[in-house]
């Protein structure tokens, strides 16, 4: 929303291969495709150290998967690793070129015949944060309308659209064993990629106060997800029903469905997300009226940029909380101050073993 900043939410998606026999003859055996064990181990090194915070190294691993991919031919690969250095683009404010990066994730995703979904709610988004309101509205409909990233076995059903969760059921055919496991895994993946279409509408509308259609669009994607398990899932239902709380102007409730998101999060192992996240709590908080609840929160992202090895960054945020302090009404027996000072010591190792602190911190007994 407007009164809170730093939103950036992020997505990945990967798809199965799809490979027909040829018509008239017995089928033939499914070939899979070989995968290039290289490429894969760059992309997994970058998916694990972008979780953990560490964008630049993210931004390198995934670079050097994209280089890999492009000397193979690979459009697929090549698709994969344009979207996920794009996003690392976007956590490091580098949106416009970030956008060329989500084109070009679009051309080679649709020469090795996947599903461009997830890129178009990725633009959608950044839309959406930039205010273009009408250009979300189109790539939302893009998302919605073409083939979910998952297998092609259910990509017969309609796009989600505003009169309705979705145009049609999921016909299941009769499973057994391991088949109904896969079945429903790729419901779950058709249910929670429309869940992501319908939690992406009902933020677009938040932000233009649109109360109705916001909420309308959120009860869509609550009926999907609820079943799903899936904590990044959970933890994006959490944002928008915060963004719709704060399009209210009840800030108190959005403050808590900020907490949850930072605990879902936290469970997925999205752990690059969580400050953003506690910050937003904080803010709301304040602007309750609470600010020692504020602080608390504002004390966690000091304590998670310290153990991230970023001292200016949590430096900025211990100042924020000790201000929060001072202007709550403290019990004796509280110990926020202490906890404070720890946080603020550990700071002060970290700036004395190579960077020189801009400014310095003060925290009352």
């Amino acid at each position: 929303m407007k009164c809170l900043d730093r939103q950036t939410p992020f997505i990945v998606a990967l798809m199965m291969a799809i490979i027909v026999g040829v018509t008239g003859c017995r089928t033939a055996p499914k070939a899979e495709p070989k995968l290039d064990s290289r490429v894969r181990r760059l992309a997994d090194d970058g998916h694990e150290r972008y979780a953990e915070g560490d964008v630049d190294a993210a931004m390198k691993k995934f670079r050097s998967a994209v280089l890999r991919a492009w000397a193979m031919d690979d459009p697929v690969e090549s698709g994969n690793g344009a979207y996920n250095l794009a996003a690392c683009m976007i956590s490091d404010g580098q949106t416009a070129l970030a956008r060329d990066w989500l084109a070009d994730a679009r051309s080679e995703l649709h020469r090795g015949r996947r599903s461009v979904g997830n890129v178009w709610l990725v633009e959608a988004k950044i839309a959406t944060e930039d205010a273009r309101f009408a250009d979300a509205t189109e790539f939302l409909n893009r998302a919605a309308c073409g083939e979910p990233p998952c297998d092609a076995a259910d990509r017969a059903c309609g796009c989600p659209t505003v009169e309705g969760c979705r145009d049609c059921p999921l016909s299941c055919l009769p499973c057994v064993g391991s088949k109904i496991e896969a079945k429903e895994a790729t419901k779950d993946c058709v249910d929670g990629f429309e869940a992501q279409v319908h939690l992406a509408r009902a933020r677009l509308a938040a932000e233009q106060f649109d109360l109705a259609t916001a909420t309308k669009h959120f009860a869509c994607a609550c009926e999907l997800i609820h079943d799903i398990c899936s904590h990044e899932l959970h933890a994006e239902l959490q944002h928008v029903a915060a963004a719709i709380h704060l399009a209210k102007d009840e800030t108190l409730q959005a403050a808590a469905h900020f907490d949850l998101e930072a605990e879902r999060l936290r469970s997925a192992g999205n752990y690059r997300e969580i400050p953003r996240a506690l910050d937003l709590a904080a803010a709301a908080y304040q602007q309750s009226g609470l600010p020692r609840q504020a602080a608390e929160r504002w004390n966690r992202v000091a304590r998670i940029w310290t153990g991230r090895g970023e001292p200016r960054k949590a430096w900025d945020y211990v100042r924020l909380a000790s201000e929060a302090v001072d202007g709550a009404a403290i019990d004796s027996d509280d110990c926020i101050r202490i906890r404070l000072s720890l946080v603020a010591r550990e700071i002060e190792v970290l700036l004395k073993q190579g960077v020189a602190p801009e400014s310095a911190v003060t925290i009352g007994d």
